[in-house]
């Protein structure tokens, strides 16, 4: 569940005095997603996404970041969240504590990942690929704060712990990670496309209309990388099944869409394979983080399955995407 910070309706109505989004009618917290507090607000002006940004996942300094890129996507015709100016011009205020503010509300809604089909996979693939294309233009850079250099970090926060989750875990993390770090380009002096990319594009975070794409949310580990990196962390999510069996379908489905608007360049084709490595190695160091922290008794969140990343991870090794 993610509110993690609760609000009054009394304390919503005094932040919203700042705002010209009318009276408060109604408000209520939005269970899915993990890093920060959501909450669906109503007034007699219509309907917003008020964020609360939790600080142990999202830094106050990277907002205008975040924001700015939304905004440059939008102006290029990607459907994206608007943080609503305040009376003063501020993207964003303080509510309980938190740094938050008022999105603009989109239309559509995720697909679960029990229901996902290739057709939407293909239709996926097609906005990545319009993404990275609007993204072309927008100047402003952030590092990965989920780059190589994290994944080091928590492979040692983590250590101790690994084997709890699954035996023999913490060597083949070290031996990943250092595979990794003896092949992963350098951004200054590869010739590997770079540019602002969402780093984040998993199912819950694209909403659907009539079963095609329609909006991207959640821009809050958007950073300057490469595009080829934003596309395997989406073969990761989106191109395995429940079982986490690979799906040729999907992934077929995907490249082509991608392709079609944004071809792959050669050395994009050869870094693939190892970005999917890295990608499948992120999300299982953070889960095993975020499983080795659970305190079921002072949360209601359920962390997300390691294992899931570690049978990719394994699949990339072993095997490997299809045509690469």
């Amino acid at each position: 569940m993610a509110v993690y910070t609760h609000i009054t309706a009394p304390e919503l109505s005094a932040f919203l005095e700042g705002y010209d989004l009318g009276t408060l009618v109604s408000f209520e917290g939005i269970a899915q997603g993990v890093s920060n507090t959501n909450y669906h607000v109503f007034t007699d002006k219509g309907r917003y996404i008020l964020t609360l940004f939790e600080e142990r996942r999202v830094k106050a300094e990277d907002l205008p970041f975040f924001f700015a890129f939304s905004e440059h996507l939008s102006q290029k015709g990607i459907q994206t969240p608007r943080a609503l100016p305040d009376q003063q011009g501020r993207s964003f205020g303080t509510l309980a504590n938190r740094a938050a503010t008022f999105l603009s509300f989109l239309q559509g809604k995720d697909i679960p990942k029990a229901e996902l089909t290739a057709d939407h996979c293909g239709s996926f693939g097609e906005g990545l690929a319009r993404m990275h294309r609007a993204a072309e233009g927008f100047s402003m850079i952030r590092k990965n704060s989920m780059g190589p250099e994290r994944w080091k970090a928590l492979a040692e926060k983590t250590e101790s712990g690994a084997d709890r989750f699954r035996d023999g875990l913490r060597q083949v993390v070290a031996d990943e990670l250092e595979a990794l770090f003896s092949a992963w380009p350098d951004m200054d002096r590869s010739p590997v496309p770079v540019g602002t990319i969402h780093a984040d594009m998993f199912p819950d975070n694209i909403f659907f209309v009539d079963g095609k794409m329609s909006a991207v949310i959640d821009f809050y580990f958007s950073c300057t990388d490469f595009y080829a990196y934003d596309l395997a962390i989406s073969i990761n999510a989106w191109c395995f099944d429940m079982q986490h069996g690979f799906s040729p379908k999907r992934y077929e489905a995907m490249m082509d869409s991608y392709h079609s608007v944004r071809p792959l360049s050669e050395e994009e084709k050869r870094m693939l394979p190892l970005f999917c490595r890295g990608a499948a190695l992120r999300i299982l160091l953070s889960r095993l983080e975020e499983f080795l922290e659970h305190d079921p008794e002072n949360t209601l969140m359920i962390p997300h399955d390691p294992g899931e990343y570690l049978t990719k991870l394994q699949f990339h090794q072993k095997e490997g995407l299809p045509g690469v």
